[in-house]
């Protein structure tokens, strides 16, 4: 049996980082790149959270499985945080790790094992809590040097896969909380959805690059009326901000944040409490920005200070 891998991308000969948890979907992936793409240069990256009892255990499978398979190993514990968002926590320090290793081995591309229920979950997710065009197209099967060869490959295909060739894995104990949002969308919501239309998943995948496309005409727009009505010092024309339509004044939103804090807009509500306060905030009233810096209103401008 052979896997669906998206590879093409690729150059021959490349070095190529790959995010193994040690569950199915990275333990395939492994496999999968070993018997179709010999030419490559595999180092896999472990990121031992620590959230878990067995964790210690994991990262050791996916080492000896590594020897076993002569693919170089990498791997880091990390302590978890005792507040805060732990899922967001762990993508941040795994991937913090992946460019790490990136750096170290001097590495074309980083791959990571999201196949496509994965994407269809997180286009569920972005969609129930409230998105704009972008969420609705799901992940990117590349992002600047990071690679999802799995992202147009079901489930089902990876489980037939790793029991054919009897791959050995792990299985996260935790998939199956349901107390986490993703996990009772994957165990509950989805199973239901695909009773009644069997091939939901499939179908939204064949518009992802409608939604990609109209994303890109957005910002592509979205760029050319910042450079035009964004003043570094003076700040942005309200007046001309007021005439585009709402989806095209939340990429304006979305891409000065970007630019003057590094980071994403983290919700909804954020993009419509700062688009409101440029369309009706009088003069001198003010709201949060990023940081200790606020989005300052004068008559014609707003301005981040």
């Amino acid at each position: 049996m052979k896997l669906k891998l998206d590879h093409k991308v690729i150059p021959k000969e490349s070095t190529v980082v790959l995010g193994i948890s040690g569950g199915r979907d990275s333990m395939a992936l492994v496999h999968a790149l070993l018997a179709q793409r010999p030419d490559l240069h595999l180092i896999a990256a472990h990121v031992n959270h620590n959230l878990r009892k067995n964790s210690k255990e994991e990262a050791a499978f996916v080492d000896g499985m590594m020897q076993r398979w002569n693919v170089t190993f990498e791997g880091v514990s990390v302590k978890p945080p005792k507040t805060g968002n732990l899922e967001e926590w762990g993508r941040d320090k795994r991937y913090e790790f992946f460019e790490k290793i990136k750096k170290k081995h001097k590495a074309d591309f980083i791959f990571t094992a999201h196949h496509q229920n994965d994407d269809f979950e997180t286009m569920m997710l972005h969609f129930l809590r409230g998105t704009r065009v972008k969420g609705l197209a799901g992940m990117k099967f590349q992002r600047g040097h990071i690679v999802r060869p799995l992202l147009f490959t079901s489930r089902d295909d990876i489980n037939a896969y790793i029991e054919e060739m009897q791959i050995p894995y792990r299985e996260d104990s935790s998939n199956q909380n349901n107390k986490l949002s993703r996990n009772f969308l994957r165990n509950k919501i989805i199973p239901v959805l695909k009773h009644v239309f069997p091939h939901v998943i499939q179908n939204w995948q064949t518009q992802k690059n409608y939604w990609t496309e109209l994303q890109e005409i957005l910002e592509t727009s979205a760029k050319i009326f910042l450079k035009e009505y964004l003043n570094k010092k003076e700040g942005l024309d309200r007046k001309a901000y007021s005439s585009l339509p709402f989806p095209l004044r939340a990429t304006v939103l979305e891409l000065w944040y970007k630019e003057s804090s590094g980071a994403r807009v983290s919700d909804v509500q954020t993009l419509e409490r700062w688009d409101d306060a440029i369309l009706n905030f009088p003069t001198r009233k003010k709201t949060e920005w990023h940081g200790k810096k606020f989005l300052v209103m004068s008559k014609e401008r707003a301005k981040v200070a």
